[in-house]
């Protein structure tokens, strides 16, 4: 399996598709209000606003195959309208997504998750209708259009075929002349490229007979001219191996902004954490929301005693994490990696991931089997602040799952790592000279008895509270003190505020 970034994040903006599909109605009423008003105070943008409701109630509810498609057709439908100052377009698209958002929010369902995904894809829709218009040239409709009406090379026309049951079919045409009426309502196909080539002879007005195919990716691209194969074929190769240059950096510089993205948004979501309970449930969904991974399990380290131990799981049982206290000593592949860093010291400044194509190949055999651990990735937990490593995020695409780590992965990683290890900081959760236990996490249970006792609840009443025994609540507490390393509840309770557990 090899899921990329570019994969993930689509899912993400899939998401926020869904949201607003789930929301259609209320969505489409609430724009056709803002139309209304718009309309009752006269205003002279009011015609254009109706143009943008009516394209966006088009094409944002409308079903597409990928991502990939929705946003080649609203680019290519977009221009019958963009006809205004992007300002104010922009403007009138973020007066529809602020609806999106008052729906979101008045339904009672209301997700930090959606907003953002709704946010994230508006985001795009905007950037891709009114980015560079450089990204126009490296489109393959444009190229062809360009290319037929070239003056350097005579070509009547070029047809984009693809492969279809039984033989071929013709998905577009461009062509120097004006096409039949009724050309684009027909679903040309055939047997073979040779029948296909003379039934486009027979339908498309051109001064010559002779066609060749040349293979493009998916497509066969069909070129009509009336010079010979020998002459025109140097020349098309080359234009469209220039083509191909222009979408691979094109593409390189869409895959950076990718895991940019992903960083921005990892951000935003741990950022919104008020304790350190949060925090940890945030780093670990966090890791799984923008990543191509399904679970992530994340870990303490202890430089002093050269322990790992566990803190919490995402779509992983989190008492089963918390149980996982392991000597580094028994984890060859990670110790080599810390090695090398005591080596270089304060000059680290990024550590990068580990990658375990076999899981049973770095890690003890029972935390393998106990997890149907198979490919895993272990992104390091660092405070670039103080150059400190202070724990790892184990994740992996679910139980059995083999997979590869695309390259811009590895580089969001190192910078999801940084970021988690900062907001841990924060919390005072790193460890320190006079500490070394690292983190200190409480189920949430534990957290809510604390909370309770912080509040002078006695015994008795929070064991009314939670409807537990007063012996449950009794041991918990027990518990919760010999987590924090506290004499008594005053104590843990002082610790626990102080690290913002509560």
């Amino acid at each position: 399996m090899y899921q990329t970034l570019s994969q993930q994040m689509n899912d993400f903006m899939k998401n926020g598709f869904d949201v607003i599909l789930e929301h259609q109605d209320t969505i489409l009423a609430k724009w056709n209000d803002r139309l209304i008003q718009m309309q009752q105070r006269k205003s002279n943008s009011a015609p254009l606003l109706e143009s943008v409701v009516d394209f966006f109630s088009q094409w944002l509810f409308s079903e597409n195959e990928s991502i990939e498609d929705f946003f080649i057709e609203l680019k290519e439908n977009w221009k019958n309208i963009d006809h205004s100052p992007s300002s104010e377009l922009i403007f009138f698209i973020t007066l529809l997504e602020n609806a999106v958002h008052e729906t979101i929010q008045s339904n009672g369902n209301d997700s930090y998750w959606k907003h953002q995904s709704v946010q994230y894809l508006f985001s795009k829709i905007s950037e891709e209708l009114f980015g560079e218009s450089t990204r126009e040239n490296l489109d393959m409709n444009t190229f062809l259009e360009q290319l037929v009406h070239s003056r350097q090379i005579k070509i009547d026309w070029v047809a984009t075929l693809v492969k279809s049951d039984g033989g071929f079919r013709v998905m577009k045409v461009y062509s120097k002349k004006d096409l039949p009426p009724d050309f684009a309502e027909k679903e040309i196909t055939a047997n073979s490229l040779f029948a296909l080539s003379e039934l486009l002879l027979d339908l498309i007005p051109s001064e010559s007979g002779k066609t060749f195919p040349i293979p493009w990716e998916e497509k066969i691209l069909l070129f009509c001219t009336e010079e010979t194969e020998s002459q025109i074929l140097p020349f098309i190769t080359y234009t469209l191996q220039m083509f191909q240059t222009g979408e691979r950096a094109l593409k390189s510089t869409k895959e950076e902004q990718l895991w940019k993205d992903s960083v921005i948004l990892f951000n935003e979501w741990i950022m919104r954490s008020k304790t350190l309970n949060e925090a940890l449930e945030n780093i670990t969904s966090g890791f799984v929301n923008y990543l191509p991974f399904k679970r992530c399990g994340l870990f303490s380290y202890s430089n002093t005693e050269q322990i790992g131990f566990g803190l919490y799981g995402h779509h992983l049982n989190t008492e089963l994490i918390q149980k996982i206290n392991e000597d580094i000593n028994n984890l060859p592949i990670i110790k080599k990696s810390l090695q090398k860093l005591q080596l270089l010291g304060e000059r680290i400044k990024k550590v990068h991931p580990i990658y375990m194509a076999e899981a049973s190949g770095g890690l003890p055999i029972q935390y393998v089997q106990q997890f149907e651990l198979k490919s895993i990735v272990i992104a390091p937990i660092y405070v670039p602040s103080e150059s400190k490593l202070i724990g790892a995020a184990f994740l992996d695409q679910g139980p059995g799952q083999q997979f590869e780590v695309s390259r811009d992965t590895y580089t969001t990683l190192m910078k999801f790592g940084q970021s988690a290890g900062e907001i841990l900081a924060k919390f005072g959760a790193v460890n320190r000279k006079n500490t070394s236990n690292g983190l200190t996490h409480l189920s949430s249970r534990e957290i809510e008895v604390l909370k309770l006792v912080a509040e002078g609840a006695s015994t008795i009443e929070a064991a009314d509270q939670l409807h537990l025994s007063e012996y449950t609540v009794r041991d918990y507490i027990s518990t919760i003190m010999q987590k924090m390393n506290a004499k008594n509840r005053t104590e843990a309770i002082v610790k626990a505020i102080r690290s913002g557990i509560i």
